[in-house]
């Protein structure tokens, strides 16, 4: 039987996974990758935040972030 920490883990696997197969222009909303990874929506928009923050990420309003292009100097 799996704990607590293990189910975690794999959720975060499962999200990064997701978020390295994601093309410019493709949108995620919260709530599809918490139906994808196991992990809360409100775990995955604070990830996606933390993407848009950084800009890897977009925020188009609906819950839906869109990946953008990383702009290098």
């Amino acid at each position: 039987m799996q704990n607590a920490h293990q189910r975690s883990h794999q959720g975060f696997d499962r999200v990064q996974e997701l978020l390295l197969a994601l093309r410019v222009g493709d949108e995620l909303r919260a709530s599809d990758a918490a139906r994808m990874t196991g992990l809360s929506a409100s775990t995955c928009r604070t990830v996606l935040e933390g993407l848009k923050r950084a800009g890897l990420m977009t925020h188009a309003g609906d819950d839906k972030f869109v990946r953008r292009t990383l702009d290098v100097l």
